[in-house]
């Protein structure tokens, strides 16, 4: 069984476009969508101490609700309730990633026994709402609800508002981030789940993993013309220092120096408005994706052998971005996991693949599928299907499981290849370099740690 948590935002889509009926053909697997509530709704957090243990991750338990029913359930449809596989993609990834370490989703009988992580991680800045009250506060402002205490007495005031009125509530939102997303509650997630290391390791190499990146993950943080022509370093010194101030509070200033230290090309002493944009892409992608997916992998991967990383690096031919030479991006390997180029249309993804994008498209499916059978994406050595034939250039590539030591991987393109050590070096810097700079700060006076020009 495949279960998909859709991603994209905490704020709007549905599991209800992702058309599964190729990936379970193809793969003889039963699919299952979810919906789940979202924004206001499904994570509106009006509890002032997590301490106290009060649900607020209501969009969460609706996962962790359908996982139960399908547990008890899915046998009626022909899936097999003790083989199930959960995926998903950004924000759907990271909500995985919650469920994998949450104590709120029982060890025995397992609710599901595999995860594949998509370009997210409950380890991202952007995963976990850091300050859910000043939020709330701001909604319930906006609804004249600002005079009731938190708790159930404003959950009370609240439930006499239209739902009209509450998704028209105007909230400010801080740049990369959201304002209502998955927050610690003391139940779902609990209130040392990023510190307690040792239990976040143990939880998460109970199931088997797959994650992986693409290339340009943060794509989507560009307007048209910021693809099309590139800007200046104005603009991207705008960028860094709203992304700086949203994520970290110490020493701002000396990260800020540091980061753009790292993604100048030095050798270059004439600056192009297309390279200062794909440093900045570059940046962004590794501090947002790559850096915390890669970080939940190797945690995983010191307790568990069954982990396999992905890095998805095929541009579509005739897909939406063909025109932006700015390397695969955040969801271009979505139709090749629904199978999309396999037929003429399927759900809102591009039309006109390719045979070699088809036959990509094969090995995804292949990958997946096996993996959520068996726990391991190639081929069973004694596998004797035509389907072998079909994989091409996929066929005699064997995915290596992946260690912290040797750190390989599969690229996947037209060409795969079996690679190792993806961006080690942007890696230590996220992970290691910056968080000492980061923590080093706690003593220093609150002025210290501003930006020049702190507001722009």
């Amino acid at each position: 069984v495949l279960v998909y948590i859709h991603g994209e935002s905490y704020e709007w889509n549905s599991g209800n476009p992702y058309d599964g009926s190729v990936l379970a053909a193809y793969g003889r697997v039963v699919v299952v969508t979810v919906n789940f509530r979202l924004g206001v709704l499904g994570f509106l957090n009006t509890n002032e101490n997590p301490y106290l243990r009060s649900i607020t991750n209501y969009g969460l338990m609706d996962q962790i609700a359908a996982l139960h029913w399908l547990k008890e359930n899915i046998a009626e449809f022909g899936g097999d309730a003790d083989n199930v596989t959960i995926f998903g993609h950004g924000t759907g990834a990271a909500c995985i990633n919650f469920l994998m370490t949450s104590k709120a989703v029982p060890k025995s009988p397992r609710l599901f026994h595999r995860a594949i992580l998509m370009s997210g991680s409950s380890l991202a800045p952007w995963s976990l709402v850091r300050e859910p009250m000043k939020y709330t506060r701001q909604l319930a402002k906006a609804l004249n609800c600002s005079h009731t205490p938190l708790g159930d007495e404003l959950k009370k005031c609240l439930r006499t508002k239209s739902l009209h009125l509450i998704m028209k509530a105007q909230v400010e939102v801080p740049e990369y981030y959201y304002a209502f997303g998955p927050t610690v509650d003391g139940v779902v997630i609990d209130t040392d789940y990023d510190t307690d290391r040792q239990s976040y390791v143990n939880r998460l190499a109970t199931y088997d993993l797959i994650f992986g990146v693409t290339p340009s993950d943060a794509f989507f943080t560009f307007n048209d013309d910021d693809v099309k022509f590139g800007f200046e370093t104005d603009k991207r010194n705008k960028i860094l220092r709203t992304f700086i101030r949203n994520t970290y509070n110490y020493h701002l200033t000396e990260i800020m120096a540091t980061v753009v230290n790292e993604y100048t090309d030095w050798e270059r002493p004439v600056r192009h408005p297309i390279s200062t944009r794909d440093e900045t892409l570059a940046l962004l992608s590794d501090a947002l994706y790559t850096a915390p997916v890669m970080h939940t992998g190797n945690l995983h991967a010191l307790a568990s052998s069954r982990t396999y990383l992905y890095v998805f690096d095929h541009q579509t031919r005739s897909g939406d971005y063909e025109h932006q030479r700015l390397g695969c991006v955040h969801g271009e390997e979505l139709p090749y996991v629904w199978g999309a180029p396999l037929v003429d249309t399927l759900s809102y993804f591009p039309i006109n693949y390719t045979q070699p994008e088809v036959k990509l498209a094969e090995a995804m499916l292949t990958y997946w599928t096996n993996f959520a059978r068996t726990g391991n994406p190639n081929e069973p050595t004694n596998q004797s299907s035509d389907r072998v034939s079909e994989k091409n250039r996929f066929r005699t590539l064997e995915w290596p499981p992946y260690d912290g030591m040797h750190r390989k991987y599969i690229d996947i393109d037209l060409k795969p290849r079996v690679k190792d050590h993806y961006r080690s070096h942007q890696l230590s810097f996220w992970l290691q370099l910056i968080p000492q700079l980061h923590l080093a700060g706690k003593d220093a006076p609150e002025a210290h740690h501003h930006l020049e020009n702190h507001n722009d």
